[in-house]
């Protein structure tokens, strides 16, 4: 990756590895709990009524894996479409790019609560959060070795689109889980695709509209 130098990105991918291994070595199974809690609503529920979802800092350790590869897979799609502004310094824009992540997730969560508090949909919003939070933990497991990929071995192009793709299933799957959610709470519908609409949907159109003014 042209972006980062060799010891830079050795750095990254051995913090984000240990992180990893750490939560692996002291909680065997953990991880593979977490995978099956983004595809299984009932694996989440599970794993939300057990004391290891309560440990902060392997929730702290798989967090920080996810904002740095996530983080470092954006700048590698910045990089592959020629986005990056080359005026700024590149510490500068991996900072920035791992607290506007941190942000937008925060931002999407506050507007989760506030949408509930409105539509009196409170539980709903603490269970979607909470299964918000596998999904990233797991991605950011997958997108570390997607990265690894990328910097590293002869299939970088199609690494980069896997992980994309990847993303967008993860996307997809954050969405039904959503309605997974509303529908085992026996929510009505239309509130339930205004709450949509509201946590999910305008944000995207926000976002659509500010890349288009960049």
């Amino acid at each position: 990756m042209d972006f980062f130098t060799q010891e830079q990105i050795f750095i990254i991918y051995i913090i984000s590895l240990s992180a990893v291994a750490f939560v692996k070595y002291r909680n065997f199974g953990y991880i593979k709990n977490i995978f099956s809690a983004s595809i299984n609503y009932n694996s989440a529920q599970l794993i939300q009524k057990s004391d290891i979802s309560n440990k902060t800092l392997i929730n702290f350790l798989l967090s920080l894996n996810f904002f740095l590869s996530a983080a470092v897979f954006f700048i590698s799609i910045l990089v592959k479409f020629n986005f990056l502004p080359y005026n700024i310094s590149r510490f500068m824009i991996f900072s920035g790019v791992i607290i506007g992540i941190i942000l937008l997730i925060h931002i999407n969560s506050g507007i989760n609560y506030f949408s509930a508090y409105i539509f009196n949909l409170k539980g709903i919003a603490n269970d979607y959060d909470k299964n918000n939070q596998f999904l990233f933990r797991s991605l950011g497991i997958i997108l570390l070795f997607v990265n690894i990929l990328i910097s590293f071995s002869a299939i970088k192009e199609i690494a980069l689109y896997t992980g994309m793709i990847i993303c967008v299933i993860f996307y997809l799957l954050r969405i039904l889980r959503f309605i997974k959610i509303n529908l085992a709470k026996h929510i009505n519908s239309f509130f339930m695709f205004l709450y949509l609409c509201t946590v999910e949907i305008l944000p995207l159109l926000y976002f659509y509209k500010l890349s288009t003014l960049w």
